[in-house]
């Protein structure tokens, strides 16, 4: 038997068993009616967001002590405590629809050993809607090559773009990205971008 039937014969036994699967991407239904690139809040977690990019879409948490702004389209610091607020008037309002999604944290640390704070995915309510309109000074990332850009007004954020995916990433407390040294300094040594 020949190289090519063989690969053919176990081909089709793979098929014959379910082994050959389609992989479908995750629909978000807050996606519906938006534009490509577009960032939107998700409705009962409010320091979560899903970037929406067809197939590319993808649910995503704001870093520890911060909420997702869906006017800036970003995540920013909760000083006022917004993210308390509206977990409180969700609960007295209906607590029976109050859901709290799993947050996971990493930290990965940059060539100075300064940690800086990333989210991961969570799971999402494909019931809640909002929409929000894209940023136009956010990058654009595709799986073409992975990179660091500087936030145009924030000079404690920045963007990662990792296998074509965006995600906002904040610096430690009173240190800001320095555009140059692509890296986390501290506030009064990092060359700050400003659009």
């Amino acid at each position: 038997m020949s190289q090519q039937a063989k690969v053919s014969e176990v081909l089709c036994l793979l098929v014959l068993a379910g082994g050959l699967r389609p992989c479908a991407a995750e629909v978000f239904q807050q996606c519906n009616n938006v534009d490509a690139d577009t960032f939107v809040m998700v409705i009962e977690d409010c320091t979560s967001y899903i970037y929406c990019n067809g197939e590319d879409s993808f649910r995503d948490s704001c870093p520890d002590q911060t909420y997702f702004d869906a006017e800036a389209q970003e995540c920013a610091f909760d000083d006022t405590g917004i993210c308390l607020k509206a977990v409180e008037a969700t609960t007295v309002a209906a607590p029976a629809a109050a859901t709290a999604a799993a947050v996971d944290e990493t930290t990965s640390d940059n060539s100075d050993g300064v940690q800086t704070d990333a989210a991961t995915d969570a799971p999402t309510d494909p019931d809640s809607e909002q929409q929000t309109k894209p940023a136009g000074n956010r990058p654009h990332c595709d799986s073409t090559g992975d990179g660091y850009h500087p936030h145009p007004e924030r000079c404690e954020y920045y963007y990662s773009c990792i296998a074509g995916y965006l995600t906002i990433v904040r610096c430690p407390y009173k240190y800001g990205w320095d555009y140059a040294q692509q890296q986390c300094r501290p506030l009064p040594e990092a060359r700050c971008f400003s659009s």
